[in-house]
Formats: C-alpha cells, sequence, structure tokens
C-alpha cells in the first residue's frame, strides 16, 4: 500500500462526536473536514515526490518517477474528486500534475485538466508568465522536434491534431504581454500544417502568428503560402471550368 493510501486509511478512522448535533450540519462539518485532510494528504505526497526527483539527475529517469507517481498515489483520482465536489481553492496538487501530465506528453489529460486551471486562476508554482504560455512552450519544443526530425506522417499528423486542440483551448487567451509565446504557438502550427500540404490550416495559423507577434518569424514563409495557395485554387478553378465543344 502507498503512503498516500496509508495515510488516507487512517485519516478516515474518524472518532465519533458524543455531541448531539443537527445532523445536516454535521454531514456538512464532515465532508469539509475531510476534503481538507485529504488535500493535505496529497499535497504532502506531491512534496515528498518533488524532493526525490531533485535527486535524479536523469530526465528519462525523472519522466519515469513521475508516471509512477501518478499512478501509485492516484493523484488524478484525487483531482477528479476535487473537481465534481465543485472545491476551489490554490491546489498544489492540481498544477504539478498538470505540469507533469504536459512533461510525459500525455496532451489529452492535460487538456482536460487545463479549462480548470483557467477558470480557478489556478497559481503556477514558477514564473512562467501564464498557464498558456507554459503550455505554448512545451508544445512548441515537442512539434518542433517532429519537425526537425523528419518524423512520418502519423506522428506529425496527430501532432498537428494536438497542436489543432491547444489552439481551441487557449483561442480566447489575451497574449498582450506574452505575444512571443503566443506567436510561437501559432508560427509552429503553421510550419507543421504546411508540412502535410494544408495550406489552407497553415495560412490561417500564419495570419494568426504575425497579428500576435509581427517578429514571430513567419512572414516570408507565410507570404510564398499565399501565393502558392492562390496558384493552385486558380488551376482548380480553370480545371473545374467545362470545356467548350
Amino acid at each position: 500500500m502507498s503512503l498516500v493510501k496509508n495515510l488516507l486509511a487512517n485519516a478516515s478512522s474518524v472518532p465519533k462526536s458524543n455531541m448531539e448535533e443537527a445532523p445536516a450540519k454535521r454531514q456538512v462539518v464532515q465532508t469539509d473536514n475531510t476534503s481538507h485532510r485529504e488535500y493535505d494528504i496529497f499535497a504532502a505526497a506531491i512534496n515528498a515526490d518533488l524532493a526525490q526527483l531533485k535527486k535524479l539527475g536523469d530526465l528519462s529517469r525523472k519522466h519515469d518517477y513521475k508516471a509512477q507517481a501518478l499512478e501509485r498515489n492516484d493523484y488524478l483520482g484525487y483531482i477528479n474528486g476535487y473537481r465534481l465536489r465543485q472545491e476551489h481553492f490554490p491546489n498544489k496538487v492540481l498544477a504539478r500534475v498538470f505540469i507533469w501530465l504536459v512533461d510525459l506528453k500525455r496532451w489529452n489529460q492535460a487538456l482536460e485538466l487545463f479549462p480548470l486551471l483557467i477558470s480557478q486562476n489556478q497559481p503556477l508554482p514558477f514564473n512562467s508568465g501564464s498557464w498558456a504560455s507554459f503550455l505554448a512552450g512545451e508544445v512548441y519544443e515537442h512539434a518542433n522536434w517532429f519537425l526537425n526530425n523528419k518524423c512520418n506522417s502519423d506522428d506529425q499528423a496527430y501532432t498537428a491534431f494536438i497542436l489543432a486542440r491547444i489552439i481551441d483551448v487557449v483561442k480566447d487567451h489575451d497574449w498582450t504581454g506574452r505575444e512571443i509565446a503566443g506567436g510561437k504557438l501559432y508560427a509552429i502550427a503553421m510550419k507543421l500544417e504546411a508540412a502535410q500540404n494544408n495550406f489552407g490550416n497553415a495560412i490561417r495559423y500564419g495570419r494568426l502568428a504575425q497579428k500576435i507577434n509581427d517578429k514571430a518569424g513567419v512572414k516570408i514563409a507565410l507570404e510564398k503560402l499565399e501565393k502558392k495557395y492562390a496558384t493552385d485554387e486558380r488551376k482548380e478553378t480553370t480545371q473545374s471550368q467545362p470545356q467548350e465543344a
């Protein structure tokens, strides 16, 4: 049994009060106290795991440890309960688990937590501007690796899909003061779509990158794409016209 499960089992053994209380009132107080005890246990577990991670120098070993800790301590189970109970307070466990999921490239699970982080304005455990900026920077590095290492089309297509999902969840984000991060996100999306000959999507992302940050480094590539796309459209239009007898 993990340390967390042991502590939770001990915490559930709460002595009953001898005082006569209204059932409804007693239930509310007990639920509140149990919730805070549970958070304290998981927060202590996260702190212990962070201390262990500092002892690991190799990145792959750190990733292995994070994956095992997520499973061993059931952090996602705790977060699901936190969400279902509609609790709202600065939650270190939620913040760190999101970061770990991003580190492990478990994008789908990370994106499920992102709206909760934003709606609750959860504090970042480090100075990275905003959760959107952090996410944009991490997915940029991930997608850029796929482009530079000439991975197969399936890998590129999946990465483009993840990028599209991320762009969807941050589409209303105000990038003021974080123009570099926003520009990089849309710039890498443009390059990835262009690599798959999805020129319409590539142009749309390129224009957004340019709008957010006119120094995003996409101006020339965007102009070339727009010119090529316009030429291809004219060819398709000409070919689709009926030929005179």
